[in-house]
């Protein structure tokens, strides 16, 4: 159980919209029509309506108010009051909207065709309203989001943002200024209230609703101009300053060498270290050439640490194999794995220093590289040598969130390259306050590894395999056939992959994938904000784009650190699909949910590209055809006499869209029919 109950930050919200629409005029404030009050029918998507902004945010309060379980604290987390989901596993039955608030709600409220406007503040409008989303937006979208089905909402970081090297206007939240403050731009200035308390409410008005909240933490790295550098220098890697970053798709290896940015190590080098991390031999790591280890000097004393003009962080280091002064900067990050990995440079972060060397005067580790930061060379990777303060400062982090927000769970960002006696603490520190505690990783991979560090569900990996035929093949196989330990996210997409519709085949693809995944064993629906909007522009470019990808989208906004909006008023087929996908699992969850090994059972269709199984249990059936091909229809004969109900003439389907029939014919319990590509189909009984 968490604290005890604060005062209502969603009380004191109604309090101030009440007094604020007793005063303000009828100015038109446009919203969407999907943005409906809880308990309101759902509008179908039409032109955007001008509304009193005071009286519809109250609206929307006193909607959730009258909708309440009258039984729930919702000052609290959820855990304690809700039965079930002992040790945080809660989390494996529920259905998750992921949201990052200043996208999700944003909206061109004035209708002037823009986002914000060019002042001080590009996230105000001319009448200094917030077109950016805010707590209080994301208030007004939670009737959307229970009508989608949806039962928990993981937010994207919330916390403060940094600037030194933001890639856009706004800069990305990940880039994390401080981790215990929460980012202004995130309250609405529509009310006199902090973001702190504007946060709080919305938290609140997810609890009144039944609905837990995740907060996600970013625990390896801090923006470059964070406020722990000064005070604590040595939490952080230092390079010579006058050390160049690499130019983003730099293909010259000796200007790449000589410049700051991912190790190039040479194509031996690369077999061997991925040979040995294949092998989980951590013993003697390859590390980065001379040269690049070259860049890194000692961290600098605390009273040598200032800003330049410029808001980078500049000190006073010394060289360690000259013994001589030099200045020193804080060096960007990049991808953790592979070595090799083709992504542009974080410039907006850097890496936190985890472990200290033995010999602080001769470090052999004071660099940046993989077996730094995530894989940690086994001579590294020792409790003595954590770096016990800044060790301290993130364990206590998630506590401090569970006490004055009440959240209810927290996604791990980069979860597997946390170290795993730091991870055991911040668990363990967490489920003290409140046992049912849920966390969650960021990790692909869905193995034992994941439960061992306490984590109840991990991202896994459906969204980058299954497009393509032989991973979906492996995916099945992994997934269905053989089983997975732990809970994974049922996830066509998030913030740092392509927009499923943007895949080949566009939303007939985003369709099928998603059904799939929500049928697999052991998957938790996850709806990426945008998803049920048929969306194609990524928010980020940071998984599984191609170097063509990366040139396409190269200098040009996207929404991790820009000003942008999604699609609210576009009209999309995704929406409906989405929402009864979702019914379909909550209404046949006893065969679907199922974790018994025998609830999957793969069926033979008569032709390569044409999927099909059953998920059974509880009594309950359902079955899935797809033909994975999107240019070809196919044809199938596949029997199902050991499985239906005698003297069924045929079965209809239940998400039927695009080219896909309504209803499929039987002959003696055997489905014989030729499928359109790219069409799925879904049958229970």
């Amino acid at each position: 159980m968490t604290s005890s109950s604060r005062p209502s930050a969603f009380a004191e919200l109604k309090s101030q919209l009440e007094r604020i629409a007793t005063t303000s005029g009828n100015e038109a404030y446009f919203v969407p029509s999907l943005w409906t009050p809880v308990g309101s029918a759902a509008s179908e998507i039409a032109k955007p309506k001008g509304v009193n902004q005071a009286r519809w945010f109250l609206e929307h309060l006193r909607a959730i108010e009258y909708a309440k379980d009258a039984r729930l604290d919702p000052t609290r987390s959820l855990n304690g009051q809700v039965p079930g989901g002992d040790g945080g596993n809660w989390i494996c039955g529920e259905k998750i909207y992921n949201l990052m608030v200043r996208l999700a709600t944003a909206y061109d409220h004035d209708r002037d065709g823009k986002l914000g406007g060019d002042g001080k503040d590009p996230t105000l409008n001319a009448a200094g309203i917030r077109e950016s989303g805010t707590f209080l937006k994301s208030i007004a979208l939670l009737g959307h989001i229970r009508r989608l089905g949806c039962t928990t909402i993981h937010l994207l970081p919330v916390t403060s943002i940094g600037h030194d090297g933001n890639k856009g206007v706004l800069g990305s939240p990940y880039a994390i200024k401080n981790a215990y403050r929460l980012e202004e731009r995130q309250a609405d200035p529509l009310v006199p209230m902090s973001v702190d308390d504007q946060c709080r409410a919305f938290v609140e008005a997810c609890h009144m609703l039944g609905m837990r909240v995740i907060f996600e933490f970013v625990f390896r790295t801090a923006s470059k101009d964070g406020d722990w550098i000064a005070e604590h220098p040595d939490w952080f890697y230092w390079i010579d300053a006058t050390v160049q970053d690499r130019m983003p798709g730099e293909t010259d290896i000796e200007k790449a060498k000589a410049t700051y940015g991912n190790p190039v190590f040479s194509a031996e080098e690369l077999a061997v270290i991925k040979d040995k991390v294949d092998r989980n031999d951590f013993h003697e790591l390859p590390p980065p050439p001379s040269s690049y280890r070259g860049f890194f000097k000692l961290a600098p004393e605390p009273g040598t640490v200032h800003l330049n003009d410029h808001g980078q962080f500049r000190a006073v280091g010394l060289d360690p194999a000259t013994g001589q002064d030099v200045e020193v900067r804080i060096p960007g990050a990049f991808a953790d794995w592979p070595p090799d990995d083709n992504q542009p440079p974080w410039g907006d972060v850097t890496y936190l220093k985890m472990y200290r060397d033995e010999d602080q005067h001769h470090p052999r580790f004071n660099y940046i590289a993989y077996n730094t930061i995530r894989m940690y060379d086994k001579a590294l990777a020792r409790d003595e040598m954590a770096n016990r303060a800044l060790w301290d400062k993130i364990r206590d982090l998630v506590p401090h969130y569970q006490r004055e927000f009440g959240i209810d769970g927290v996604m791990v960002d980069m979860g597997h390259a946390v170290p795993v006696s730091l991870m055991r603490e911040i668990v363990d520190t967490a489920r003290k306050i409140d046992p049912n505690f849920a966390f969650l990783s960021e990790n692909f991979s869905i193995e034992e590894s994941s439960v061992k560090a306490g984590y109840n569900a991990v991202v896994g990996y459906a969204w980058w395999v299954e497009y393509k035929r032989d991973g979906l093949y492996g995916l099945l196989d992994h997934v269905g056939r053989r089983g997975v330990p732990l809970s994974w996210f049922a996830a066509v997409e998030n913030h740092n992959t392509p927009r499923a519709a943007a895949r080949p085949g566009g939303e007939a693809y985003a369709r099928y994938a998603f059904l799939l995944n929500v049928l697999l064993p052991r998957s938790i629906p996850f709806v990426h904000a945008g998803f049920e909007l048929g969306e194609t522009w990524p928010v980020n470019t940071g998984l599984d784009f191609t170097d063509k990808d990366l040139a396409f989208y190269r200098g040009k906004p996207l929404p991790l650190f820009d000003m942008a909006a999604l699609n609210w008023d576009g009209a999309t087929a995704m929406l409906d699909f989405t929402r009864t996908v979702l019914d379909i699992r909550a209404k046949w969850d006893d065969a679907i949910g199922s974790t018994d090994s025998n609830s999957f059972v793969p069926l033979r269709t008569g032709h390569e590209d044409i999927i099909a199984f059953i998920r059974r249990g509880g009594g309950q059936h359902v079955l899935f055809v797809l033909n994975r091909d999107l240019e070809k229809a196919h044809e199938t004969n596949i029997d199902l006499s050991e499985w239906l109900p005698v003297d069924l003439p045929r079965l209809e389907n239940l998400v039927p869209s695009g080219a896909a029939e309504t209803f499929l014919p039987l002959r003696e319990r055997v489905l014989i029919s030729e499928l359109p590509a790219g069409s799925s189909y879904l049958f229970a009984w």
